[in-house]
């Protein structure tokens, strides 16, 4: 079971107004909770398997280049 800490923030009127019509009065935490999640726990873009595979067929021998 996940622990809440309470705690006081401040909205900009508009911002407040935004939440208080996606999530509903009563589920603004949830909801500042999932954003904040969101933008702090970010998966991290890997490199990994970006690059195109090649063949063989790219291959040379040593003695091509003499």
């Amino acid at each position: 079971m996940t622990e809440y800490v309470r705690t006081t923030i401040k909205l900009r009127e508009d911002v407040y107004q935004t939440l208080k019509k996606e999530a509903g009065a009563k589920n603004l935490s949830e909801k500042i909770n999932e954003l904040l999640i969101k933008m702090l726990y970010k998966e991290k873009k890997s490199l990994f398997g970006t690059m195109p595979e090649t063949g063989l067929s790219d291959l040379r021998d040593h003695e091509d280049r003499l």
